[in-house]
């Protein structure tokens, strides 16, 4: 099915029982429930599809739907209570997940649910839980879990995919014993943004970018995402993962396979996987000897009343985990050989915004004075979601004088409210049977592969420390600096200030 056809139309869900481990935390309460609100309020969950959730706290329905309703309240813009036939497709299943012999009485809960509202032996598991829970769950419900009478089964986990190369690959061949690899749906929920959904379009449906967009022509491309709060309260789980491993190898290797990748031959998901492999095998490796290997790490520092890293709660007092990463990456085939790749995300940083550059090489005008101003394609992720083109145009007047205006879409002020969060889309797409959105193993060890290497070099690199609420270490702008490039900061789009003017 080509990929325009797959958007016209509307595919219906298949009934199944989604079964939700983890239900009482964060992820469930802020982001899995107003996003199962919103496929039910669209008509797109079946009549009978239900969620059974699982969880060690003392709950029954009764109370698992109260806490529900209380969690969409918390956490929704729309004023009305869910609808009360939304809140009767949960069911709370009481359980440790860690105990073994919990599985069979789960398979008896599931098989009489599914029994009961006529569901069949469709699955869908979602591990919303600690990362050192996927591997058991994953082998007890795998082995409970097999599928008969022309059902299916699915696989949703979460990252993190593993802390690097051995641990992702002895993960995912436990994966393997119960489940194949199309029934694995390793989330990025970063892929589910609505942007990033528009890389391939903006790139392949348009002839004024594709014929530009290789080392002819591009100079170099930036990819920023930026958040201004601290860990929080993840300051556990964060010490043992750091920038890297939270959002380098997943999120931001990912925008660059989008934004690096050939044409797929079709716009069917092991064609535009493929497609991205290719492109993250191509990333040139660090070498332990490079004196500049082109790696800024930094860890955010104390800012008045607002804590320093190593205060926050969970964190070690000495910690050397790094809050910042900033890297340049290559990508070694003919597209893009000499163009560099920066790449910077990290935490209490001066704003929270998540953004693409692509710097066009400038031409030199032969009027009255030269002039070098680059175009530049800018995508805006988040917050406010669009499209600017800066070009170059003669300024009005008597004068030929060059000077650079824009082009600006803002889909967030033409079409407001009609992105639909990221998990929607994921819960969706898993639903139907389309990985398009998630990401396979040969990905994850090609992005683990770099990123092993990035940390080998550690030792050489050092943590440089930055101000809460700065933007960064000064040694990500020397980054640029040093190639006779600087960071692109777009002006945030003000809501509002999107409606054409008038004269």
């Amino acid at each position: 099915m080509a990929y325009t056809d797959f958007m016209e139309k509307h595919i219906v869900l298949a009934p199944a029982l989604l079964i939700l481990f983890g239900t009482t935390g964060d992820l469930a309460a802020k982001k899995l429930f107003p996003a199962l609100r919103s496929l039910h309020d669209g008509g797109d969950l079946p009549e009978k599809a239900a969620i059974l959730g699982i969880g060690r706290r003392p709950w029954d329905d009764a109370s698992y739907r109260a806490r529900i309703a209380e969690a969409i309240a918390e956490t929704s813009d729309e004023a009305t209570a869910p609808d009360p036939a939304f809140l009767e497709r949960f069911y709370y299943h009481r359980m440790d997940m860690r105990d073994t012999n919990a599985y069979d009485e789960l398979r008896s809960r599931a098989d009489a649910l599914a029994r009961a509202r006529d569901l069949g032996d469709n699955r869908i598991y979602f591990l919303a839980t600690a990362p050192d829970l996927f591997p058991v769950i994953a082998e007890h419900t795998g082995r409970t879990g097999q599928v008969g009478n022309g059902g299916f089964r699915r696989l949703m986990v979460e990252k993190p995919f593993g802390r690097d190369l051995a641990s992702a690959q002895a993960f995912n061949e436990g994966l393997y014993r119960r489940f194949t690899e199309n029934e694995i749906y390793r989330i990025d929920h970063y892929l589910g943004k609505e942007m990033l959904q528009n890389i391939l379009v903006l790139r392949f449906a348009n002839r004024l970018f594709e014929p530009v967009w290789n080392t002819e022509h591009i100079d170099h491309i930036q990819i920023s995402v930026r958040e201004s709060g601290g860990v929080d309260q993840r300051g556990g789980y964060y010490d043992h993962a750091g920038a890297l491993r939270d959002m380098v190898q997943n999120h931001l290797l990912q925008l660059l396979a989008l934004l690096a990748m050939e044409k797929p031959a079709c716009f069917e998901t092991e064609c535009v996987r493929d497609e991205k492999v290719k492109v993250l095998r191509g990333l040139r490796l660090f070498h332990p000897d490079e004196k500049d290997p082109g790696i800024i790490l930094g860890q955010y520092a104390a800012a008045g009343e607002q804590p320093g890293y190593r205060e926050e709660k969970g964190v070690e007092p000495d910690s050397a985990t790094e809050t910042f990463a900033a890297l340049r990456l290559e990508v070694d085939n003919p597209r893009w050989r000499g163009v560099p790749f920066y790449l910077k995300s990290g935490k209490a940083l001066d704003r929270s915004a998540a953004d693409i550059a692509v710097v066009f090489k400038p031409v030199p005008y032969g009027g009255n004075e030269p002039f070098e101003q680059p175009n530049v394609l800018l995508l805006r992720v988040q917050p406010q979601e669009g499209v600017n083109l800066q070009f170059n145009i003669k300024q009005p007047g008597t004068v030929s004088t060059v000077t650079q205006v824009d082009m600006d879409f803002c889909q967030t002020c033409r079409f407001p409210g009609q992105s639909p969060d990221a998990y929607v889309r994921l819960l969706r797409d898993a639903w139907v049977g389309d990985l398009n959105l998630f990401t396979r193993w040969d990905e994850i060890e090609a992005a683990w592969t770099l990123v092993d290497c990035i940390q080998a070099q550690r030792e050489n690199v050092g943590i440089e420390p930055y101000a809460r609420g700065s933007a960064g270490p000064d040694a990500a702008s020397r980054l640029l600096t040093q190639d006779g490039r600087s960071w692109i900061e777009p002006e945030e789009k003000i809501p509002g200030t999107c409606e054409p003017c008038h004269t």
